[in-house]
């Protein structure tokens, strides 16, 4: 019951601040009739609610914090997003999306040839989705230029 109290009331904080932030979304000119902020403003305060009423009725539960082994993937996993958003421009998309993925498939078990593999295809996959299919500009990669 204290693991989901906890969480609730960090999540209730940040939806706090995150609301806070959003009231000040503001548009030159609007495209659409509301404008930007209505969407993020009504999801936070819905968020906020849910955190309230996950407070005070939440189930008496028995949670598990998880083994170390499962928190120390999760630390390199965010340690491989935060180089990933680091390496992003410079690199470019392709290369990026690569390094990302193989961290990833190697956390989840696959070989190292399969991840390899993988991460080629979704690299180049993906910045053909986006660039062509999406009409998303990605960097291609300050390296490269």
């Amino acid at each position: 019951m204290l693991s989901t109290r906890v969480f609730s009331a960090f999540l209730f904080f940040l939806s706090i601040f995150l609301f806070y932030n959003a009231l000040g979304i503001s548009t030159e000119y609007s495209y659409e009739p509301l404008g930007p902020r209505p969407f993020p403003l009504i999801s936070l305060f819905l968020i906020i609610v849910c955190a309230i009423l996950l407070y005070f009725f939440a189930e008496d539960t028995k949670a598990s914090w998880g083994q170390t082994s499962l928190w120390k993937k999760i630390c390199i996993l965010l340690a491989a997003m935060f180089i990933f958003a680091g390496i992003f421009e410079y690199f470019g998309f392709i290369i990026a999306t690569i390094f990302l993925v193989f961290i990833m498939a190697i956390l989840f078990g696959a070989k190292i040839i399969q991840s390899f593999i993988l991460a080629i295809f979704c690299g180049f996959a993906f910045y053909y989705v986006f660039e062509n299919l999406l009409q998303i500009t990605l960097p291609f990669g300050l390296i490269f230029q």
